[in-house]
């Protein structure tokens, strides 16, 4: 299959809508729109590895006895628009897709109990053999469902990328999403490894792997799969003629003699490779429900994941930004749902209609019905709210909910971060974490894993439901060291609770006496961090190359030391900052040297995104007073910056009004 791999230039220009996910949704939504006159780019990390591949290509709404309810409405009304969007491709595209509503038979080893349903048939042991013959000897009958049937899923992959190269899509394969940048409601753009893009609309399409852009329930279901190579005598039809839907297992056989068996459901995670035991699962599964196929030749194995949620029905429609569709968690029905998913995601777009069906399937249904958060996206709520004495909350002072700081998709109300490190005792440092409004918390990795003086009872002291921990890597002086700690980390946060933290702020320092950071070795670990899906917060020299090179490598922000650490020098790099702040398109973090109030007022009004401040609080006479300074230092200076200051003049202007002056 030829894509297009035009990956290396980032769009400079606004598209008007950016899928990212190039699988058969991505891509089936992608043509709906360009044929309704979008104009549409897809973002595909690795079209090989896409659900489509791993598929049988099944449409089974009936023979998967899907419950009466939306589902089952959803997925009888794709069944539908089959016929006519399998005719629209082939005409586009001169392609045969393999589609082929020959039925599917369901053979079982025990007789229904219940009443059959009206609209459905039942074989008997005897009638069963005519449909098929040479079932296993333990089939008693079976159900037929003439209306379901299967195309051939690698074939509608290959005829939905050529209708997509002749509708003048851009696929931009090989491109990886690492995180949505937000702005006012709204996606700004997303961070790929290979550079930035923009749109006006984006639709996430990424299936299994869209928790990794955002905190949504949809997990990776393993599947393995073989395939056989049915035999043929001369001028006869291959043994299998249609689909057998057995208990477990089910035979869909392609029109070239492939015999496709599959397949496993294995929820354990992203664990790769075929397995002797998965296989021979399937295969004694095989032989009992068709035995004459345990003499076939296998023609190879394979696996996939699909995406599953935890009601197993698929997630459509609007996100939780204006801008944002969500189409994904299709789970075992991705290849039926295709044509129906593009048609309600393209009517969403283009015409701003829902269709009354989307409302069952709305990311909603997974938000907590008691919380007053209604967004998807994940808040830290600042533990700083005051009462009046009414019962009536007052707004924190320290958050500013309408202005929040996005890192790697996550939303924080507070800019300010804190440190765990010297503090006099466990005690000041839990109460100057809460007096300071933050929500971001960093924890030196290897000074928990030693239990080194002050980190004692960390995992305790403080409430990891509220505060985000971001572990670093402080101590290490070389990327390999740093690397190795940021995994480390990670497992520590699981630990915590906090499953798919995958924060790091990288320090990579081998200066011992002005503990400046190491340049190459920094970016070094930050390219492999990324690639491990780690959201990485590099603490950098402020060198505008380097954060620019840091960003364009998928780092989640960076963060410029505003003079060594601890020095309490103040911000002495102004004018690099200010190019780094000018020229990023990603959180700018002043890191290090903050002594007063006053200057973390100064590092936001600069334009900085936030503040971390340690040594200056933990170091105080009083630390949490001092942590609550800075705390309101730090919203002051982010309000100054919004507002905006008056221009400097050499001169003087008088602030009372001249006119109507008594003489």
């Amino acid at each position: 299959i030829s894509v297009s791999t035009n990956n290396r230039q980032p769009m400079n220009k606004n598209n008007e809508i950016l899928i990212i996910g190039g699988g058969i949704i991505g891509l089936a939504i992608a043509c709906e729109l360009k044929l309704r006159g979008a104009s549409v780019t897809v973002l595909s990390r690795n079209f090989s590895e896409a659900a489509t591949h791993a598929a049988a290509g099944m449409l089974a709404p009936k023979a998967e006895q899907l419950p009466q309810g939306p589902m089952l409405d959803l997925a009888l009304k794709s069944l539908y628009f089959y016929p006519e969007w399998i005719r629209k491709l082939e005409h586009l595209t001169g392609e045969d897709t393999g589609y082929w509503p020959s039925g599917i038979l369901a053979p079982v080893y025990e007789k229904p109990s219940q009443a059959y349903d009206h609209n459905d048939v039942w074989l008997d042991k005897q009638a069963i053999q005519h449909y098929q013959s040479g079932l296993g000897q333990d089939v008693v009958g079976g159900w037929w469902y003439p209306e379901d049937g299967q195309v051939d899923n690698r074939k509608l992959a290959k005829t939905l990328i050529k209708a997509a190269s002749s509708l003048s899509i851009d696929i931009r394969e090989g491109v990886e999403a690492i995180a949505f940048s937000r702005q006012q409601g709204k996606i700004k753009n997303v961070l790929t490894k290979q550079g930035i893009f923009e749109a006006d609309t984006y639709i996430l399409a990424t299936g299994a792997w869209c928790h990794q852009l955002l905190p949504i329930r949809v997990r990776p279901v393993k599947g393995q799969m073989l395939a056989l190579k049915m035999p043929q005598a001369e001028n006869s039809p291959y043994p299998i003629e249609r689909v057998i839907f057995g208990k477990g297992t089910y035979l869909v056989p392609k029109q070239d003699g492939r015999l496709v068996i599959g397949a496993t459901s294995e929820d354990i995670g992203w664990h790769p490779h075929n397995t002797p035991e998965g296989i021979n699962t399937l295969i004694q599964r095989a032989i009992k429900l068709y035995p004459d196929l345990g003499t076939w030749p296998i023609e190879e194995f394979w696996y996939g994941y699909r995406p599953a949620t935890p009601d197993e029905l698929p997630i459509l429609g609007q996100g939780d930004c204006d801008n944002l569709i969500l189409a994904t968690g299709h789970y075992r029905n991705g290849i039926l749902l295709a044509p129906v998913t593009a048609s309600l995601i393209a009517n969403l777009v283009i015409d701003k209609k829902s269709d009354s069906l989307l409302n069952y399937f709305s990311v909603s249904r997974f938000q907590p019905t008691s919380s007053t958060q209604s967004k998807l996206i994940m808040t830290y709520s600042t533990p700083m709210s005051q009462s009046n004495g009414n019962g009536q909350e007052i707004p924190s002072l320290f958050t500013m909910e309408d202005d929040p700081l996005i890192i790697a998709g996550r939303k924080f109300n507070s800019r300010l971060m804190t440190g765990t490190g010297k503090y006099p005792d466990l005690k000041s440092m839990e109460q100057s974490v809460i007096s300071s409004g933050c929500e971001i918390v960093t924890v030196a990795v290897r000074r928990v894993q030693t239990k080194a003086p002050g980190h004692e009872g960390l995992a305790e002291a403080l409430d990891w439901h509220k505060i985000w921990m971001l572990p670093n890597t402080a101590g290490c002086k070389n990327a390999e060291e740093a690397i190795r700690v940021a995994r480390l980390g990670r497992e520590m946060a699981k630990l915590l609770g906090q499953e798919d933290n995958n924060f790091v702020k990288l320090e990579v320092i081998p200066d011992s006496k002005y503990l400046l950071p190491d340049p190459i070795g920094t970016l070094q670990a930050a390219e492999q961090l990324v690639k491990e899906g780690f959201a990485v917060l590099p603490y950098i020299n402020a060198d505008p190359l380097l954060a620019k090179r840091l960003e364009e490598v998928g780092c989640a922000t960076v963060m410029p030391l505003g003079s060594p650490i601890g020095s309490g020098q103040g911000i002495k790099n102004e004018a690099n900052i200010k190019i780094i702040i000018e020229e990023a398109n990603i959180p700018v973090v002043i890191d290090a040297g903050i002594g007063t109030p006053s200057e973390a007022t100064f590092g936001m009004e600069l334009g900085a995104d936030a503040l971390l401040v340690n040594s200056a609080i933990a170091l105080a006479k009083n630390p949490p007073q001092m942590a609550k300074a800075m705390g309101l230092a730090t919203v002051a200076g982010r309000l100054a910056y919004i507002a905006g200051r008056i221009p400097v003049k050499n001169y003087a202007t008088a602030s009372s009004p001249l006119s109507g002056v008594v003489s």
